[in-house]
């Protein structure tokens, strides 16, 4: 089983189908960078974003350390526009994984090492040793939501396993 398991592992990182790095939208993105998903699983309005006074946006850090995010809690307020920024200072690769949130957030921009991908729809931003990343989000629903880093995860199955800390996020 375990070989059977291996075995369709690698054929499906040859070929491509297991991709951490799928584009629905015609960006160009990186290796590490941000994991896209199907835009039917996304917020498609996202007009609250793009009305939003980015010049007052509140600015909320989150760093990856020794596997462990050192925050580990957003608050939120639903409507108004926050740019949250993920720092891996971990001498491995990361990821920021909050799959619900994206879906019920208006998405202005990503930022990605100084690389802007405008309205992406994300399901995780995977960050390099040193990466910054920046989400410019408007919380369109109320609610509590999860992020962590996955270990492994594989399209149309979803997450397989977390390898570190999980964090929280509460929107009011």
């Amino acid at each position: 089983m375990t070989r059977l398991f291996l075995a369709l592992l690698l054929a499906g990182t040859v070929s491509g189908c297991l991709s951490l790095t799928r584009d629905t939208r015609s960006n160009a993105l990186l290796e590490a960078g941000f994991d896209t998903m199907p835009e039917k699983y996304c917020t498609t309005d996202n007009s609250a974003a793009a009305k939003a006074d980015w010049n007052n946006a509140t600015v909320v850090e989150e760093t990856v350390s020794n596997s462990r995010y050192e925050s580990g809690l957003m608050t939120l307020w639903h409507e108004k526009p926050y740019i949250i920024r993920v720092t891996n200072n971990d001498d491995g690769d990361r990821s920021f994984r909050a799959p619900q949130f994206f879906r019920d957030v208006a998405i202005l921009k990503g930022v990605y090492n100084s690389k802007s991908v405008d309205a992406p729809c994300i399901n995780a931003v995977n960050l390099a040793p040193g990466a910054v990343a920046e989400l410019h989000v408007v919380p369109l629903k109320k609610g509590d939501y999860d992020y962590h880093e996955t270990g492994l995860w594989v399209p149309f199955a979803g997450e397989i396993f977390s390898t570190s800390d999980v964090g929280y996020i509460s929107v009011h």
